[in-house]
């Protein structure tokens, strides 16, 4: 096949170096613009005219294009479409059997294919995380490399532990790994000592998961326990405990705060934090303890502020870059209510802007839930988009929960009613109960599952309980099954039976009768 893709003159060589080794044979022309999102159909078809595209099988534009590309088929007699958004998805697109699109955006019809490749950047880039440490710094933690040069490592932390029984201690965990996380944190009671319980939960820990293990605590006591017990990460040290805690350290690794909190004390602004930092971990260092990572300290938006906090992570990591770095997202996703996706979109950006190479997540309220997933995708993110020198969109990996990229929905045309009769809804007010019985519907979100629940006339016990992963499944099984007799009991069945769907795939609470939202 022989392609022809229209560009700017920025893009071009670009384009060219993408497409250089593909199957097909493709000419590139760029046209007398900078910028390729400048060009439009009408100019397009205008320049194309002294062109010999005969010769083409079809013409790419670019993606970013905007208007009816009919225009420029029209001019050329050539097959025109839409090109991905970004030169470095043109190999995938052209290599892959899609249909193209006029209208929409190759990237957007390769989803899948964008995923895939976009994972695979990362998992390359953990495979050659030798090279990376040596040349940006960086530890294993356990057997997990951290440094600048990978995905910010995230630590889904299992809040007070002590209080969950030992199997809600190992379910937790595995909820957090199934969500990705890289370290599965011990979080301890601050001024409630629970010493006895610690080799407990790490020996559960690391018969449950095979990830690194760390504990949260400034407990001195707490924090030698764990080091017998095998810890693989200290959080935290500062100059209140560590002088007790040297002796101890070996191979484990330590979050080392600008702290004294045995005294209260957290310096206030951010060179007041950096110098504090640097002197602990300077002693530190003078004592053998090898194994740093830096926490400049994360407070609450607004109140008492977020900047400073976010100043000191910048100038300690311009001034000591291959110190690995700790951001807790949770000061400030727990205390805005405020929906947690776009909060970590946007905080763990500038968490790596400021140098982070890990994340504490603690996912404790229920408006948090998700927030260990929310942080991976984040971090994977930022990752790809700092490795490709790009914007954080069209990564093949979003956080687009609720909003969209494209608008799908056909507009209303109001000349349907020029010859159908218009009627306005009105909803019944009397209530006649089904012969054939009654729903009660809930849901199973350990299996992911809707689950209703038949009652016979008369009954208090359930009759029938079909369990199913969406709306369709289960609503045709009750028409199979004769268990509903009245048009206005399946369209109510239906509605909710779609309600609880939409509850168990936004995390969102399931109330019968009750609005979503």
């Amino acid at each position: 096949m022989k392609i022809l893709i229209v560009t700017g003159k920025l893009a071009e060589e670009t384009i060219r170096e993408q497409t250089r080794r593909l199957k097909h044979q493709v000419d590139v022309l760029a046209l007398p613009v900078t910028v390729a999102s400048f060009i439009t159909p009408n100019y397009a078809a205008k320049e194309l005219e002294g062109v010999d595209v005969k010769q083409y099988d079809m013409i790419v534009m670019p993606g970013s294009v905007s208007g009816d590309l009919s225009v420029v088929e029209e001019a050329t007699c050539v097959p025109t479409y839409r090109g991905p958004l970004h030169a470095a998805d043109l190999p995938l697109v052209l290599s892959e059997d899609i249909q193209l699109s006029a209208t929409v955006p190759a990237n957007e019809l390769i989803q899948d294919k964008l995923r895939e490749k976009a994972l695979a950047e990362i998992k390359n880039a953990d495979e050659v995380w030798q090279e990376i440490l040596t040349k940006d710094g960086g530890f294993l933690v356990g057997d997990l490399p951290v440094s600048f040069g990978l995905p910010m490592r995230v630590m889904g932390e299992i809040v007070n532990a002590p209080t969950l029984s030992l199997k809600d201690v190992a379910e937790r965990a595995i909820y957090f790994e199934s969500q990705g996380a890289d370290i599965i944190d011990i979080g301890m009671l601050a001024g409630n000592p629970q010493v006895r319980a610690i080799p407990k939960i790490i020996n559960k820990l690391r018969e449950t998961v095979d990830l690194p293990i760390s504990i949260d605590t400034l407990n001195v006591d707490e924090i030698k326990t764990s080091i017998d017990a095998g810890i693989d990460l200290i959080l935290s040290l500062d100059t209140g405990n560590m002088g007790s805690l040297v002796p101890s350290i070996s191979d484990e690794s330590v979050v080392v705060l600008p702290t004294n909190m045995s005294k209260g004390y957290l310096p206030k602004t951010a060179e007041e934090r950096v110098t504090a930092l640097s002197e602990t971990i300077e002693k530190l260092t003078e004592v053998g303890v090898k194994k740093i990572i830096g926490d400049l300290v994360v407070e609450p938006l607004l109140k008492p502020g977020l900047m400073e906090g976010l100043k000191a992570y910048q100038m300690f990591h311009q001034k000591y870059p291959e110190t690995p770095l700790l951001f807790g997202v949770g000061n400030a996703v727990e205390l805005i209510d405020a929906d947690s996706v776009g909060v970590h979109g946007a905080l763990i950006a500038l968490a790596r802007e400021v140098g982070s190479s890990m994340l504490h997540v603690p996912e404790y309220s229920v408006k948090a839930r998700g927030s260990v997933a929310e942080a991976v995708a984040a971090s994977q993110m930022v990752f790809l988009a700092e490795k490709r020198g790009t914007v954080l969109k069209d990564l093949g990996l979003d956080l687009l929960l609720l909003k969209e990229k494209r608008w799908k929905e056909e507009m209303y045309e109001e000349s349907f009613e020029k010859n159908a009769r218009v009627l306005r809804g009105v909803g019944e007010t009397e209530y006649h109960p089904d012969k054939t019985g009654w729903f009660k519907i809930q849901l199973d979100r350990e299996n992911h599952q809707i689950i209703a629940i038949h009652y016979p006339p008369g009954s208090r016990e359930p009759g029938t309980i079909i369990k199913g992963e969406n709306a369709r499944e289960i609503y045709q099984t009750i028409i199979r099954e004769g268990l509903i007799s009245k048009h206005d009991h399946a369209a109510y069945l239906g509605k909710e039976l779609e309600k609880a769907f939409i509850a168990l795939k936004l995390g969102r609470s399931y109330v019968q009768d009750e609005p979503l939202f």
